[in-house]
């Protein structure tokens, strides 16, 4: 086989090193690293509350704004002393602004004082808008042991007139029962259970939009 390649490009007056490299560069396509296998992390769903008739209607919960890492789907990871790194091989099963929002409709459409809540990812009108940023959304290690982080900020938008009607910071931590990504996860699932109940408190008290 080598010999008629040889031959062949000979009669074609092409450099001989063109033909000897040709096999070497065909097999050499062949070898592709194996692919390094992903665990996809989500979050425990929010919980289901009977507190009294519908308050607050007709609020769309807009996918968060943020940068950089926190765009992506990356467990974030800050060691002591260290720059913000990632779990190696492990994925939320959608970006974080994503996972936010999505969270954050499922709890207030399980909560028996809300009604007509929608997101952004369809397409309905909606008389109020839920905006967000998220600044931090990592485990931080703190004497020796991860802690899961949130920061935010929220604001609450009449979306006919675009005028804020309310807004307010959001910073809360939750320790980690272990070292494991599991339990970094698990404490992520309770930080967002922690910080749903005082975004749904907080619309309570400033939401002009009421049955």
């Amino acid at each position: 086989m080598l010999r008629r390649i040889i031959q062949r490009m000979k009669k074609q007056r092409l450099p001989l090193g063109l033909a000897l490299g040709l096999p070497v560069v065909l097999s050499a396509c062949s070898l592709l690293p194996a692919a390094e296998p992903v665990q996809s992390w989500t979050l425990r769903p929010a919980t289901t509350e009977n507190a009294g008739p519908v308050t607050v209607t007709d609020l769309q919960v807009l996918r968060a704004q943020a940068q950089d890492l926190l765009s992506g789907r990356y467990l974030l990871v800050v060691p002591e002393a260290q720059p913000i790194s990632v779990y190696s091989g492990q994925r939320w099963s959608a970006s974080i602004p994503t996972l936010w929002r999505d969270y954050l409709v499922s709890a207030l459409q399980r909560d028996s004082r809300f009604a007509r809540i929608s997101s952004d990812a369809v397409r309905i009108d909606a008389r109020y808008e839920l905006v967000s940023r998220i600044d931090a959304f990592q485990s931080e290690y703190r004497d020796g042991q991860p802690v899961a982080v949130m920061r935010g900020y929220l604001q609450l938008i009449d979306s006919h007139s675009r005028a804020i009607i309310a807004e307010r910071t959001l910073e809360l931590s939750q320790p980690a029962e272990g070292v494991e990504v599991a339990a970094v996860v698990d404490a992520f699932s309770l930080l967002m259970a922690q910080a749903s109940h005082e975004i749904r408190d907080w619309l309570l008290r400033v939401s002009p939009g009421r049955s």
